[in-house]
């Protein structure tokens, strides 16, 4: 090693001894100045504890004395209070005195009153006696003429209601002229109304039964039937099958009609029905006269069995508007069941569910 490495190296060294020196310097200072802060904050501590400690002993201070001074008032107050208590019970004393001669005089003056008050109260008693037996009277006249008025109102109402009722029950109203020169035949009559719903009620089962035989003689005479003409169909749009002799636009306008229909007829026919049924409800509520004097009970009856026979009408018309909707699905809607031949469009338009030619029908050779 030559003399420069040595000198560099001892000052190496001496720089890093000044910076040793140095940092052992700097930590000295930390460490004093900690103490030092650390001192202060204990200075202040104490200082802290000191001033708290004089504040709780003057509140508690202040606290004593303001006892005793509320001490002191409240055996004042309560002083003042007897003082007072005592002021009043003598003024109690005198007022119940003054009291006691006031009631006495009180009690002289009621029972002169009272005396007074029984004197006028039977002469009030006489005087509503003779007013309630006035008011009695009175009321009795009333109420028979008010009796007299609801009789004429009631009897008005009624026929009011005839009256309304006149377009649907002609048969009724003339039955009813019937009963009231009749009266004394009234079991008579009701007998010949039930011989009419009964003698009804087979017309419509012969009229059923002739229908079905009429229909099954079709079918019996259907191998004897004409060939029918084949049916050139389009292809089906939404639910109808035109064809050559109806065109889609017809079909539609027809189908809405049917559908129409068949609201208006099933409306009609669930009124019929409510109406039928309302008139046994009437009839079981006892709403009805069924006296010699009314005869009113017996044309209900009849009204109820013609709306049953015309909401069983409607209903069958329901049918075959059922019937032509499914013909018009399926292509053979406006062709007559019979023949096969196309119905006239002005025949369908006025009765668009018909399955037969006017001249079938006059021969009595279709089925509508």
């Amino acid at each position: 090693m030559n003399a420069k490495t040595r000198r560099q190296v001892a000052q190496k060294k001496k720089a890093l001894a000044k910076k040793q020196a140095a940092a052992k310097k700097a930590l000295i200072k930390r460490k004093m100045r900690a103490k030092r802060l650390a001192l202060q904050k204990q200075a202040a501590t104490k200082r802290r504890n000191l001033e708290e400690l004089r504040r709780r002993k003057a509140k508690r201070a202040m606290e004593e004395k303001r006892r005793k001074i509320a001490k002191r008032r409240a055996e004042l107050a309560k002083r003042s209070a007897r003082q007072k208590a005592e002021a009043l019970r003598r003024k109690l004393a005198m007022k119940r005195k003054v009291d006691e001669r006031k009631r006495k005089q009180a009690r002289l003056a009621a029972e002169r009153q009272r005396k007074q008050d029984r004197k006028e109260l039977e002469q009030a008693r006489k005087r509503a006696a003779r007013e309630k037996l006035a008011l009695r009277n009175r009321l009795a006249r009333e109420k028979l003429v008010e009796k007299r008025r609801r009789d004429l109102e009631r009897q008005v109402a009624l026929e009011e209601r005839k009256r309304e009722q006149a377009r649907k029950r002609a048969v009724i109203d003339e039955e009813r002229r019937e009963k009231q020169h009749e009266r004394d035949k009234i079991t008579k009559a009701k007998d010949a109304e039930r011989q009419i719903r009964e003698s009804e009620r087979a017309r419509i089962r012969t009229l059923r039964d002739e229908e079905e035989g009429r229909i099954r003689a079709q079918q019996e005479k259907a191998m004897a039937k004409p060939v029918k003409p084949p049916i050139i169909k389009s292809e089906s749009i939404n639910g109808i099958t035109p064809t050559q002799d109806f065109d889609i636009a017809f079909l539609q306008v027809q189908k809405e009609s049917l559908l129409q229909k068949r609201v208006e007829l099933v409306g009609q026919a669930q009124r019929l029905t409510q109406e039928a049924e309302e008139i046994v409800a009437n009839q079981e509520m006892g709403d009805v006269d069924f006296g010699e004097e009314g005869g009113e009970g017996d044309t209900m009856v009849v009204e109820r069995e013609r709306d049953l026979i015309l909401s069983e009408q409607a209903m069958a018309e329901v049918e075959a508007i059922d019937i032509a909707l499914q013909r018009m699905e399926i292509g053979e809607y406006g062709y007559s069941s019979y023949s096969g031949l196309p119905i006239p469009r002005e025949r369908l338009e006025a009765l668009p569910w018909t399955t037969e030619l006017v001249t079938e029908r006059a021969g009595g050779l279709g089925s509508r």
